[in-house]
């Protein structure tokens, strides 16, 4: 990492309250934190180089503390990112203090870092774990790690994520599928639609696609959902 964590301060790229866009806490409001860095480099990704700046554990917690009285209640507070789990010296004892205050934490993470999600699962509610396509990402193949991530993050609420656009090669996609179906069937798997043209929900061809996904998928696994990107419709954060 560029800029390594420690217990008592990491980089924060911002602290914000909006509605959930993706998964299956749709519209719910979340009380959002992001961290900078991200180990990976997805060709999609909308938060490259955007900057933080060094936070303290009191100066977060003060934040979170004045978001909630001005805009709260919040249904979860989302560690999100660039990649949590790099921050894992500081969220650990940043989650237990806000799990303290009586939130509930919303770990957002690319399924990847499955050593830190053991070392942190026991202060988390919620696991939005990404499954990342090769194909999709232009990044390597990590399945290895999501079969390992999905082990440790099945002992709590978690649904798992796939970017879906027109470069998906369906294999791919249902090696993942036969991941959950092997570890956990019960997961939803939520497919998000990208396109490179207009949004993703907008593009008639990606939209065919995703309903051939869906259907393939739930042939394996009981729960596979089509949700749009909810925060690009409405023109939020």
């Amino acid at each position: 990492m560029k800029y390594p964590p420690t217990a008592a301060q990491a980089r924060v790229t911002e602290i914000f309250s909006s509605l959930q866009g993706e998964g299956t806490h749709l519209g719910e409001k979340h009380l959002f934190i992001r961290f900078e860095e991200c180990h990976i480099h997805c060709g999609y990704c909308d938060e490259l180089d955007k900057g933080g700046r060094v936070m303290t554990q009191d100066e977060v917690l003060a934040e979170v503390d004045r978001l909630e009285t001005i805009e709260g209640p919040h249904g979860f507070i989302s560690f999100t990112g660039g990649e949590p789990l790099l921050y894992l010296e500081f969220i650990k004892p940043l989650a237990a203090a806000l799990r303290e205050k009586g939130f509930r934490i919303y770990l957002e993470t690319n399924g990847i870092l499955w050593p830190a999600l053991k070392e942190m699962i026991a202060v988390v509610d919620l696991v939005a774990m990404d499954m990342k396509p090769a194909s999709v990402t232009g990044e390597p193949n990590f399945d290895r790690d999501h079969r390992k991530f999905l082990e440790i993050a099945k002992s709590k609420e978690t649904f798992i994520k796939i970017i879906v656009c027109k470069t998906l090669v369906e294999k791919e996609y249902l090696d993942e599928i036969e991941i959950v179906r092997e570890i956990a069937p019960e997961t939803p798997v939520v497919l998000v639609p990208l396109s490179a043209e207009i949004e993703g929900h907008e593009d008639p061809e990606l939209m065919r696609l995703l309903r051939h996904l869906q259907t393939a998928g739930a042939r394996r696994i009981r729960d596979v959902r089509i949700v749009p990107r909810f925060h690009k419709i409405l023109k939020i954060k």
